[in-house]
C-alpha cells in the first residue's frame, strides 16, 4: 500500500480530528495502518498540491492527506485553502462552515484605500507556505524602504483578524515589519520572516475611523504579506 505506518497517538488525532466532522469515535489507544502515498489535489485545472506532502495548519506541519482502509481524509482547513473559503468549527451545531457562514463581516481588501502603498498588490494569488490564498494584501519592498496602505472603518468594526507572512518567493530569510495604527497610534506590529510560517493575529479596532498598515523592510528583497483579514462588527 507504499509508505505504511502504525500510528498510536499522533496521525490517530489527524484521523480523530477529520473523522470527528462526521461524528465517528475512535479510541485513543487503538492502533491503525495508514498510508501517507501522495495525493495530488487539482482545483479548476489547478496543481495545489502542498509541497512535500505536508500542510500548514496554523503553524502545525500535518500530512496533507492519508489514506485509511480505502478511504482518503484530508485535513477541512487545508480544503478550505485550496478552493478559498474561510472556515470555521461550530461546537454548538456540531457544524463544518465554509465561506459567508463563518462569521460576520467584511474582508478589508475587499474596501477601497484611501492610501495605496508602493508595489502593493490587492486580492491576487499569494504562495505563503506552499499554499494558495487569493484574498489580502502584499508589498514588495526592499533597501530599507517603507509604505503604507490606509483604510476608512468609520468606527463600524470591533476586531480585524488576519493571518500574515512572507510570501515563498522573497529572498531567503528576508524580513519586514508589519505595523498597524488606528487613529494614527500604533495598534499592532511584527515581522514577516522568509522562511517562517504563517502566523495568526487578533487586532481590535473598536471605534477606530482610519487604519492604516505600514510595510517596512529589514533585509533582503522582502514581500510581507497579509492574507484573510476579516473586519467583524
Amino acid at each position: 500500500m507504499g509508505k505504511m505506518g502504525k500510528l498510536k497517538f499522533g496521525a490517530a488525532g489527524f484521523l480523530v480530528g477529520t473523522l470527528f466532522f462526521s461524528g465517528i469515535a475512535w479510541g485513543a489507544t487503538n492502533k491503525i495502518e495508514v498510508s501517507f502515498d501522495p495525493v495530488r489535489f487539482i482545483v479548476d485545472k489547478v496543481d495545489k498540491t502542498p509541497s512535500g506532502g505536508k500542510f500548514n495548519n496554523n503553524g502545525s506541519s500535518v500530512p496533507s492527506s492519508l489514506i485509511y482502509s480505502g478511504t482518503t481524509y484530508v485535513p477541512i482547513k487545508l480544503v478550505g485553502d485550496m478552493i478559498g473559503k474561510p472556515v470555521a468549527w461550530d461546537g454548538k451545531t456540531k457544524s463544518v462552515l465554509f465561506g459567508d457562514s463563518v462569521v460576520e463581516g467584511d474582508y478589508l481588501t475587499d474596501k477601497a484605500p484611501v492610501d495605496v502603498a508602493d508595489k502593493s498588490i490587492v486580492n491576487s494569488e499569494m504562495q505563503l507556505d506552499n499554499q494558495t490564498y487569493n484574498n489580502g494584501l502584499y508589498v514588495n519592498i526592499y533597501y530599507r524602504n517603507k509604505t503604507k496602505q490606509s483604510y476608512n472603518l468609520n468606527g463600524q468594526y470591533k476586531s480585524l483578524n488576519f493571518n500574515y507572512a512572507s510570501l515563498d518567493k522573497a529572498d531567503d530569510g528576508s524580513s519586514a515589519s508589519i505595523i498597524i495604527y488606528g487613529d494614527g497610534k500604533e495598534i499592532w506590529s511584527s515581522t514577516a520572516v522568509q522562511g517562517v510560517p504563517i502566523q495568526s493575529a487578533s487586532v481590535p479596532v473598536n471605534g477606530i475611523l482610519k487604519l492604516e498598515i505600514e510595510f517596512i523592510n529589514i533585509s533582503g528583497y522582502s514581500y510581507p504579506s497579509i492574507v484573510n483579514p476579516l473586519l467583524s462588527k
